[in-house]
């Protein structure tokens, strides 16, 4: 087809040339280390005495804050067992820490600045100048939750280590093991993260930091070792500026103000957070006082706010990439992690049959070619800007790449666009042997960074082809491990791409790695393409946008993945909130809980 030549086209293009000149980032070599910080001390309020009639100002603490929220994890609190995708919580609601921490940045910028990642647990770094390891230094003072002492060095190598060991089913644990051999500690304040091949990623700070999806958390080596697995499985003990008191799977969090806190205390009286999957739920709540805080679609966020006198709306996090991945085309034919040969054909979810007429067969090219052709009318069929204006109130922009590349950005290409062109899917899939389409699941999770709105309405999109699609809206956390052992075999939505830098390596999660994976796997050679932007020593950063731009023409060229729009993120707060200032990062969740001011 003429996207296949156009695709190829630009492949080829990239391979031969390059991108235009842009000045190589510098790689800071040393952090500098933090002034020490001490946690502040509330003190009292002036009380007016000129005027015998003012109210009196509170003292200490002011304000029960509950926020309504979508998802809430059973207690399980050891890094290799944090499997359910939403780790990220724990950091953001302020419960646990990961190993960096960055000085705040306003959405929608989000923190680049590799020096300022020394706000937390670790505050100074050396990056050896081989690339073969990283030398950091731990902060003293920093308490964990119900007097279970001072943090040092060795809880961050247990933590780290315990999360990306081989079975780990943490979140972060493919991303951190693409780069990261392990983690060694000499004494009490170092510890030492070993590169793999003297290959780091460029973003590193940013991956083991709060600004991430699901960064490690630091837990206790000497808590585990005193009560043993079992016990410290379900024990939230965390160094977070806010401390668990009652965790109830499926229903609540409670949490007081954690006042030995190394960076900030907060200044409300109580913390809680309240299941709440149903965004009706969640706008009644509001209105009635029930919650003080909570996320509410783009769609009904100007009416509820209208219908609460003085409540606002704070912009939280990026724009998320919404994207269908069109899972069960595992085609990567050899494991680089240990040679095994063949072993797409071992993959659960590689199914190249009639009833998945979207997953190719890389030994059959007939089939193939029917299997893009699928995959791209169902790609065209997608009305990216109705979406946008029907479902997200006119915010966000479409999407076409995994690569996070829009028109004028480096890493794109005019031939990534996709157009809505219902004639021509209807052909396509005529051409394909399915005239009137054909019956399938498609996976769309409630309750996380995507909206699954977005969601039902592409399934819409394909139904109005003549499809008879089935939407699946299983628990993620319950289905993650169909990622895990690549059992996934159905179109599925998730985010890809947010945030990530032209020369970033694109491919990480299309890679036959242990753990998290998209339900599709490259060719080890095109993969490859993502993975040289590790070798920050032997690569350009116009080579690493060139690779990226390449990876992202093969997935146009093959319609690996619909992308659709980017989704704003905002909370909606009740008038009782006086201030609020969340920091940038790459979900659109509540964050920064210390940052609250409540007036009652």
């Amino acid at each position: 087809s003429g996207l296949v030549a156009l695709a190829a086209t630009v492949l080829l293009a990239v391979a031969c040339g390059g991108a235009e000149p842009t000045p190589v980032l510098p790689t800071p070599t040393t952090a500098p280390a933090a002034a020490p910080t001490t946690a502040p001390v509330a003190t009292k309020a002036a009380t007016a005495t000129s005027a015998p009639s003012a109210t009196p100002k509170p003292v200490g603490p002011v304000g029960n804050f509950v926020l309504g929220d979508n998802i809430i994890d059973p207690p399980v609190f050891l890094p290799s067992k944090m499997g359910s995708g939403n780790t990220q919580l724990l950091i953001f609601w302020g419960f646990f820490e990961p190993m960096m921490w960055a000085a705040d940045s306003t959405p929608p910028k989000l923190n680049t600045d590799q020096a300022t990642f020394n706000k937390g647990i670790v505050q100074s770094w050396t990056i050896a100048p081989d690339f073969s390891k990283v030398t950091m230094q731990t902060r003293k003072g920093v308490q964990f939750h119900a007097g279970n002492g001072e943090m040092d060095a060795f809880d961050v190598c247990f933590s780290m280590n315990d999360a990306i060991k081989q079975g780990s089913t943490n979140s972060r644990a493919a991303g951190v093991q693409n780069f990261v051999t392990g983690f060694d500690c000499p004494d009490g304040s170092t510890v030492i993260m070993n590169i793999k091949s003297n290959k780091i990623d460029p973003t590193w700070y940013q991956i083991l930091s709060n600004v991430t999806l699901g960064s490690p958390i630091i837990v206790s080596k000497k808590l585990y070792d005193k009560v043993g697995e079992a016990a410290f499985l379900t024990s939230p003990v965390g160094t977070g500026v806010m401390e668990p008191t009652e965790w109830v799977a499926g229903d609540h969090i409670s949490a007081k103000p954690f006042a030995q806190h190394y960076r900030a205390v907060p200044t409300i009286a109580s913390y809680k957070i309240v299941l709440m999957p149903e965004a009706q739920t969640r706008i009644a709540a509001l209105k009635t006082g029930q919650i003080t805080a909570g996320k509410v679609p783009l769609a009904l966020i100007k009416t509820t706010k209208d219908a609460i006198a003085g409540a606002k709306s704070v912009a939280v996090g990026p724009q998320i990439n919404q994207v269908v991945m069109f899972g069960g085309n595992y085609w990567a034919k050899t494991d680089p992690t240990n040679n095994n040969a063949d072993i797409y054909k071992k993959r659960p979810g590689f199914k190249p049959d009639a009833d998945h007429p979207w997953i190719g067969d890389p030994d059959d090219a007939a089939q193939m070619e029917k299997a893009r052709m699928v995959r791209q009318a169902l790609n065209e069929a997608i009305d990216r800007e109705a979406i946008i204006s029907n479902i997200q109130s006119g915010l966000g922009k479409a999407l076409y790449t995994v690569n996070n590349s829009f028109p004028g950005d480096p890493h794109w290409s005019d031939a990534f666009m996709v157009k809505y062109d219902v004639s021509d899917a209807k052909s396509l899939l005529n051409k394909a042997g399915y005239p009137n389409c054909f019956k399938f699941t498609y996976y769309v999770a409630n309750g996380k960074e995507w909206d699954a709105n977005v969601g039902q309405a592409v399934a819409q999109f394909w139904r109005q082809l003549g499809c008879d699609v089935t939407v699946d809206q299983s628990d993620y956390a319950a289905v993650r491990p169909l990622l895990v052992t690549r059992q996934r075999d159905n179109p599925w939505m998730i985010q890809v791409g947010t945030n990530l830098l032209p020369d970033q390596n694109p491919a990480g999660n299309w890679r036959p790695n242990a753990g998290f994976n998209l339900a599709v796997e490259t060719p080890i050679e095109i993969s490859n393409l993502g993975q040289a932007n590790l070798d920050l020593a032997g690569t350009t950063y116009e080579q690493r946008v060139a690779n990226s731009k390449a990876f992202q023409a093969y997935v146009s060229q093959w319609a690996l993945a619909a992308s659709v729009s980017t989704l704003p993120g905002a909370i909606l707060l009740r008038p009782e909130i006086s201030a609020y200032s969340p920091y940038m990062n790459a979900g659109p969740e509540f964050v920064a809980p210390e940052t609250l001011v409540m007036s009652k």
